[in-house]
């Protein structure tokens, strides 16, 4: 059907621009900035952390988006919406699903500790602190997570 077609294009284009995004905010991260006026910011992890943040605040709301129209070919009739979500349950497209996974919990975790700064400034100076107590919470959450879905996937792939 044409129209599962153009939604399967459509999420592929979400993902592929995703991904170029991510590349792009890594690269220039990573680029060095002689160029630049005043004290050059020397990284860490509160650098990672945002760029982190950013990364996977736009790769959700891709698939978000994504989500938002195959969900609406429910409205043009069952065949369609399931012709259309059949994307997803494809073997290559899991690994996908576990990114995006990983994706919400650094995206939350995250999110929770910069509401921590904003409502008690001065937890802000131990900001090192809580950055790694939030990758250790990461870890432990994604890590089962990761390895429960990655396993159902090369069961489903041909490589198994």
């Amino acid at each position: 059907m044409l129209a599962a077609k153009a939604i399967e294009g459509l999420v592929f284009v979400l993902t592929v621009s995703a991904g170029l995004f991510a590349l792009y905010m890594f690269v220039d991260l990573l680029r060095l900035r002689s160029g630049q006026k005043g004290r050059g910011y020397r990284g860490g992890i509160g650098q990672w952390s945002w760029a982190a943040h950013r990364i996977t605040g736009v790769g959700v709301v891709a698939f978000l988006f994504g989500h938002i129209v195959d969900t609406f070919a429910v409205g043009f009739g069952p065949q369609l919406y399931d012709e259309t979500i059949s994307l997803y349950k494809q073997w290559w497209f899991m690994p996908f699903e576990i990114m995006l996974i990983g994706a919400v919990l650094f995206h939350a975790l995250n999110g929770l500790r910069i509401i921590l700064f904003d409502f008690w400034p001065n937890l802000a100076v131990k900001q090192k602190t809580f950055a790694y107590a939030e990758l250790v919470l990461f870890a432990a959450g994604f890590l089962p997570a990761a390895i429960i879905m990655g396993r159902h996937a090369f069961e489903k792939s041909p490589f198994s």
